[in-house]
């Protein structure tokens, strides 16, 4: 009975102590719950990205996992609130801490716009005040560059007429064949001042191109800017001016007659204004609105450049024949450099045929060294007179000059025998008058 009474009493103190051990570990479960759901609700308060926020709610959700089987015991301890009131309460905040962070970030996103519409409006405001700087300095320049180009049309129409008359004038000296010293003083001047007025207008075509194209080719200027440029220049009969000073050009090298000096000056001007005509021709056709127009204008120029320099050819030949006429040294007529040669070479030959120290003297010194072959040959294109021929044509009157010395040789020994026979002579007879006197 005792050991039976012993037993109970051991097993009711096991129950005791175990009961008390069971609530304590009840206790501990829902403490440690709180804790855990306390510092995610603090973690959730203070979370700066979604990032963050995301990682507190998979540890919400493993919260929940934990304590699912401790519901009942956490109700008692959560009383009057619940486990599952607890869950959704973690949650609710995990929701509000999204929002939370949605809204800050985007509020730093309006900031990072507002600054950066700030900095774009400030470089659209200079770029407005660039513009405006530009656009005053435009339309100041094309005023101005309107203005000159005014002034040399004007310039050059004044020159124009004026080589006109002048041009008249020459012809019909010419015409007249007056040789007095006063018609070839006056033909002399009116030819240097038609040059010199060539010259001028040329020179002011050549600036009226690089004054319009300089401004074209500035890099600020706006296409529409550009077209406007283009718009005021062919109000202007910009590439008619051009066809009218070649015009005038051509006409003079028909009329005229150049020295040495004057081709050289012409083929100048003429590779001058042939190569501004190639630097612009590109933005010239660009004024133009339909092709038709832009392909006829500027064949033209084209071929009146062609024909300019053609004329200049004509008229050099035709200058270097009266050279020959001018000093009675006749080789007949000839109009290009194939002729010359030929009727030349022609010449020559028949002379040293028949060579006469005169005629030889008078074509060496008075035309073949100068001014032809110094002044004249050296201004012929190669493509019309090879090195190769030009040395043939010396050879031939080397040819004549050796004929002539050739001559002179055979009259001095002729000379030389006949003052010898005549001294034998001499000689003899006075052989013949000694014996007699004795």
């Amino acid at each position: 009975m005792r050991k039976l009474t012993g037993v109970l009493t051991a097993l009711l103190l096991l129950a005791q102590v175990g009961g008390a051990f069971a609530q304590q570990s009840d206790f501990e479960v829902i403490e440690s719950f709180k804790k855990k759901s306390q510092a995610l609700s603090a973690s959730l308060r203070t979370a700066q990205d979604l990032r963050q926020a995301a990682a507190i709610e998979s540890e919400i959700g493993r919260l929940q996992t934990e304590y699912a089987q401790q519901k009942a015991l956490l109700a008692e301890g959560l009383y009057p609130s619940t486990f599952d009131a607890a869950m959704n309460s973690l949650r609710d905040q995990a929701q509000e801490a999204r929002e939370r962070i949605r809204k800050a970030e985007e509020s730093r996103q309006d900031k990072a716009k507002i600054v950066e519409y700030a900095k774009k409006s400030e470089a659209d405001a200079k770029t407005i005040t660039e513009i405006t700087r530009q656009n005053t300095e435009y339309q100041a320049a094309n005023a101005k560059l309107t203005q000159e180009i005014k002034d040399l049309g004007e310039r050059i129409q004044q020159l124009t007429t004026e080589n006109t008359g002048l041009i008249e004038q020459v012809k019909s000296l010419q015409a007249q064949g007056k040789k007095d010293r006063a018609s070839i003083a006056k033909l002399k001047e009116l030819s240097e001042k038609l040059n010199a007025n060539i010259r001028d207008r040329d020179a002011l075509v050549i600036k009226m191109m690089d004054s319009l194209f300089a401004e074209y080719g500035k890099g600020e200027l706006t296409d529409a800017q550009k077209k406007d440029l283009f718009v005021s220049v062919q109000g202007k009969d910009y590439v008619g001016r051009i066809v009218s000073t070649l015009d005038g050009n051509v006409r003079y090298a028909e009329t005229a007659l150049f020295s040495a000096q004057d081709l050289k000056a012409a083929h100048a001007e003429e590779r001058k204004l042939a190569a501004k005509w190639d630097e612009i021709k590109p933005f010239v056709a660009k004024i133009y609105p339909d092709a038709q127009s832009r392909d006829r204008d500027v064949a033209t120029v084209d071929a009146r450049i062609a024909d300019w320099r053609k004329s200049i050819d004509a008229t050099a030949w035709k200058s270097i024949h009266q050279l020959f006429v001018s000093q009675g040294v006749d080789i007949g007529p000839f109009a290009d450099a194939g002729e010359f040669r030929t009727r030349l070479l022609a010449y020559v030959d028949a002379q040293t045929r028949e060579p006469s120290r005169e005629r030889f003297l008078a074509f060496k010194e008075k035309v073949w060294d100068s001014p032809l072959k110094d002044q004249w040959l050296p201004l012929i294109r190669e493509q019309e007179i090879s090195a190769a021929q030009r040395a043939e044509m010396d050879q031939r009157v080397a040819a004549w000059a050796e004929a002539i010395a050739t001559q002179l040789r055979k009259r001095a020994l002729m000379g030389v025998l006949a003052a010898a026979v005549l001294i034998g002579l001499a000689v003899v007879l006075l052989r013949r008058k000694k014996p007699a006197a004795a």
